[in-house]
């Protein structure tokens, strides 16, 4: 096999770069919110010159989105990865509920830098489009299998109302998160025994009281 030639192994070294200088970004944005951030905040979480920042971003919006951009790669790729590890539809949900609730990629720093795009998408397009987009690829995720156990056990509503439930009880929890000092893991494990609650009020035989771990 060839060797990469200069330019590939130059873009790959300015990638790695932009990586780097987005989860530093991140950082900052967990510490100060948002409107706190500046290049230079960066710069010093990546121990780097400000200089460098300002070469492969530009300004601070054009960071910020990569910074977004990089928690959605991260979360997709960590739902992918635990949901498809499962061969049936109740141990992906359950990975899902898991990684959504306590994991490394859905920690209280995550969700401090999730909740603080949030409450910016009413005025940036941008930040409206990532989130749009990310959630109708969570719930074309959780709709099958949904649809998969109502196969075995016919609920009463729809299952894509089913899935979105699903989806709002998990976004509310995240926001609930954020109240106060944050969750410890036995709050964690409060917060997955109500999805699994949620979902044992439509498919009792497979998220039923007798069911719970």
């Amino acid at each position: 096999m060839s060797k990469p030639d200069k330019k590939s192994r130059d873009a790959e070294k300015v990638a790695r770069r932009r990586r780097s200088l987005a989860q530093a970004a991140i950082t900052v944005i967990a510490r100060k919110g948002l409107p706190g951030v500046t290049l230079a905040d960066v710069a010093r979480e990546a121990d780097c010159g400000y200089g460098l920042v300002l070469f492969h971003f530009e300004t601070k919006d054009r960071l910020l989105l990569a910074a977004l951009d990089a928690l959605v790669e991260e979360y997709r790729a960590a739902w992918h990865a635990r949901s498809d590890a499962h061969d049936d539809a109740v141990a992906r949900l359950e990975a899902l509920i898991d990684l959504d609730l306590g994991s490394a990629v859905t920690d209280l720093r995550h969700i401090a830098v999730w909740t603080a795009f949030w409450a910016e998408t009413s005025r940036n397009a941008d930040y409206r489009a990532r989130f749009s987009e990310l959630n109708r690829a969570y719930l074309a995720r959780l709709e099958p299998l949904v649809g998969t156990l109502a196969e075995q056990e016919p609920p009463a509503a729809d299952c894509r109302l089913i899935a979105g439930g699903l989806s709002a009880i998990l976004d509310g929890l995240w926001i609930e998160s954020q109240i106060g000092h944050g969750l410890g893991e036995a709050d964690w494990a409060r917060a997955r025994a109500i999805c699994r609650a949620y979902l044992g009020a439509f498919f009792p035989k497979s998220f039923g009281a007798e069911t719970n771990r």
